[in-house]
């Protein structure tokens, strides 16, 4: 079963020898192209937004801050899923997005979404902040 291929490549040694360099040249393109990253984040872009208005109840929360951002967040692209929880005086909603969303575009669009398309009373502006699974995994181990 050798013997064929080993005289074929034999009694073809200059062929051989440029598909052998053809294939270097092309990993080595491959090669110099390849993202790497010193800590690569393997977790989706999630984005948390918080809102805060002393006095308010749980309940009131929700009816007025909680769902507004999340009907308003609905429409962003490559959205995966929102999950929000309200509670005495803060109403907190976390956006998922699906995985290679691109950080800063997901950012802006969270940003501009929450601009046109939601009133909050009572001149509140929703805080941003982004969160990590690694940076959860960090803060419990430290």
């Amino acid at each position: 079963m050798f013997r064929p291929l080993l005289a074929f490549v034999l009694s073809r040694r200059p062929i051989v020898l440029l598909a052998l360099l053809a294939f270097m040249g092309a990993g080595l393109f491959a090669f110099s192209k390849l993202n790497v990253e010193a800590y690569p984040n393997p977790a989706p872009v999630i984005l948390e937004i918080t809102a805060q208005a002393s006095g308010m109840s749980a309940e009131e929360m929700e009816r007025y801050y909680t769902r507004p951002m999340e009907i308003g967040l609905a429409t962003t692209p490559n959205v995966e899923n929102i999950r929000s929880t309200s509670f005495y005086g803060l109403s907190f909603v976390r956006v998922t997005f699906k995985y290679g969303t691109d950080y800063y575009f997901a950012l802006s669009q969270v940003a501009n979404n929450l601009q046109a398309n939601v009133n909050l009373p009572n001149g509140v502006q929703p805080q941003i902040q982004a969160s990590s699974l690694v940076g959860e995994i960090l803060r419990y181990q430290v």
